[in-house]
C-alpha cells in the first residue's frame, strides 16, 4: 500500500522585535510616546529620545510594565553636536543600535509673505537636519553591524503639498529625497530603509505656537489616532515595507496628485477659498 506524505506548510514567520534596540526620536508626545509603548508591548528595548526629559521619564515609568528596558536622553535633534555624543552613549548603554525611528517634526501655519525667519530655520532644523543628523550618527554603526532599519516618519503632506503649510510640506518633500537617496546606498550593508506617510494624527501638535497662527487658515477635520500610526510603524519594523501611506484619503490624495495634480491645486484652492469667506 502506497502511503502518501502530508507536507505541512506554515504561515510565514516575521521576525520578532524582542530584545532589539530602538532608538525613537520626539518619544515624548504624540506619534513617538504611541511608538514607544507599541514597541515595548513587542518586548524590545527602547531608547526614548527627545528635549523634555520629564516627559521621558514618565514614558520610562508607563514602559515600565512590560519589564523592558529603557533609557532616556534628552537631546534636540536639531543639535548635530548632541545627537552624534547620543549615539556614542547609546552604543555605551546597549551596544548597537537596530531600528532607528526618526519622528522628530514640528509644524509652521502661516501665509509665505508672513513666515518669520526663525521660524523657518526651526522647522528645517528639526524636521530635516535633525533627521539628517541622527542617520548620519546611527549609519556607522548599523555598518559595522551590517545590519538595520531606518524608519522616517514623513507625512502626506510630503507627497502633496497643502497651502499656508510650504516649509513643513518642503521639510517632507525632502525627508522623502533623502530616503530614497539613503535606500539605495546603505542596500549592500544589509540596512532597510522606510518611509511612513501619515495624514492628520490626533496630537499635540496643531496645538505649538507656530501650528496655531493664524487659526482663519486652519482646516478642521477629525485626524488618526497616534496609535494607529504607531501600530503601522511596529508593522513596518516587521515586514520592512519601503513607504506606507495612512489612510485611504491620503492614498486618494497621494494618487490624484499623481494622475491629475491641476485637479488637486483647483480642489484645495476651493477648499481654502471657502474658508477665508467663512473666516471674514
Amino acid at each position: 500500500m502506497k502511503i502518501r506524505r502530508f507536507v505541512v506548510i506554515t504561515p510565514f514567520q516575521m521576525p520578532t522585535l524582542t530584545d532589539k534596540v530602538v532608538l525613537i526620536t520626539g518619544a515624548s508626545a504624540g506619534i513617538g510616546r504611541a511608538t514607544a509603548l507599541a514597541f515595548a508591548r513587542e518586548g524590545a528595548v527602547l531608547a526614548l529620545v527627545a528635549r523634555s526629559e520629564d516627559r521621558l521619564h514618565q514614558l520610562s515609568d508607563d514602559i515600565k510594565q512590560y519589564g523592558n528596558r529603557t533609557e532616556v536622553f534628552p537631546v534636540d535633534v536639531a543639535d548635530r553636536d548632541r545627537v552624534f555624543a547620543l549615539m556614542d552613549q547609546i552604543m555605551d548603554a546597549f551596544g548597537r543600535i537596530d531600528i532607528l525611528v526618526n519622528n522628530a517634526g514640528i509644524g509652521l501655519l502661516s501665509p509665505i509673505v508672513d513666515m518669520k525667519s526663525s521660524d523657518v530655520k526651526r522647522v528645517i532644523d528639526v524636521n530635516l537636519f535633525g533627521l539628517i543628523w541622527c542617520t548620519q550618527a546611527a549609519l556607522p554603526h548599523m555598518i559595522r553591524q551590517n545590519r538595520g532599519h531606518i524608519i522616517n516618519v514623513s507625512s502626506i503632506a510630503g507627497k502633496r503639498a497643502m497651502p499656508y503649510m510650504s516649509i513643513y510640506c518642503a521639510s517632507k518633500f525632502a525627508v522623502q529625497a533623502f530616503s530614497e537617496s539613503l535606500r539605495v546606498e546603505t542596500a549592500p550593508h544589509n540596512i532597510n530603509v522606510s518611509v511612513i506617510c501619515p495624514p492628520r494624527v490626533q496630537t499635540e501638535f496643531d496645538q505649538t505656537a507656530m501650528m496655531q497662527q493664524p487659526v482663519g487658515l486652519r482646516v478642521k477635520f477629525q485626524g488618526i489616532t497616534a496609535e494607529s500610526v504607531a501600530s503601522v510603524i511596529v508593522r513596518t519594523a516587521r515586514r520592512r515595507y519601503r513607504e506606507v501611506i495612512i489612510s485611504l484619503p491620503a492614498k486618494c490624495l497621494a494618487f490624484g496628485q499623481k494622475i491629475s495634480p491641476r485637479l488637486i491645486d483647483w480642489a484645495l484652492s476651493r477648499v481654502w477659498t471657502r474658508l477665508a469667506r467663512k473666516n471674514q
